[in-house]
């Protein structure tokens, strides 16, 4: 199953019986459901099987906005760049507050929230002499942004190098 297709899953769990196939997605299922529902279990079954299946942009417009717009962007956005790779070097980016990428401040909080204590400062010397990832995205201000996996894997990689120099000192 695709991420982007176990987001929607996180948001509508009732639609995994339509998405796995195990209750038959016919036109009378679909009339009966909400049509954000809707919109999202046809956008799951596109990212599923875009070979056999197609999604209508115009169910966005009909059926979807503010938040759950933004969802449907976010995750068609995220399909085309991870899923497919036919964005192989992504130029433009939805970055808004509580989205998957995190900033340098953000990434700093985070490491230290997980018990790895990093400050912005330390963050940016260890990025300028290469222990950090690279961020997965620059605006163009020049402003880095690391997926949240890869800060993530990060923490991991952090946490065990401490265990291990703990371990030796002792």
């Amino acid at each position: 199953m695709k991420h982007t297709t176990k987001k929607i899953l996180e948001v509508f769990p009732d639609l995994e019986q339509h998405l796995l196939g195990k209750k038959n997605m016919n036109e009378e299922v679909l009339s009966a459901m909400d049509p954000v529902k809707r919109t999202f279990l046809q956008l799951g079954s596109f990212f599923e099987n875009p070979k056999q299946e197609h999604f209508d942009l115009a169910l966005l417009y009909q059926h979807l906005d503010g938040d759950w717009l933004e969802l449907a962007l976010e995750l068609i956005t995220r399909y085309f760049r991870e899923e497919t790779y036919l964005i192989q070097k992504p130029s433009y980016s939805l970055i808004k507050d509580g989205s998957d990428y995190l900033n340098q401040t953000e990434f700093a909080r985070y490491l230290t929230d997980q018990g790895v204590p990093y400050d912005r400062q330390k963050l940016n010397l260890y990025y300028e002499r290469g222990k950090v990832p690279k961020a997965d995205l620059f605006l163009g201000s020049g402003k880095k942004y690391w997926h949240l996996s890869t800060v993530q894997a990060f923490c991991e990689q952090e946490k065990n190098r401490m265990i291990h120099k703990f371990e030796r000192e002792c």
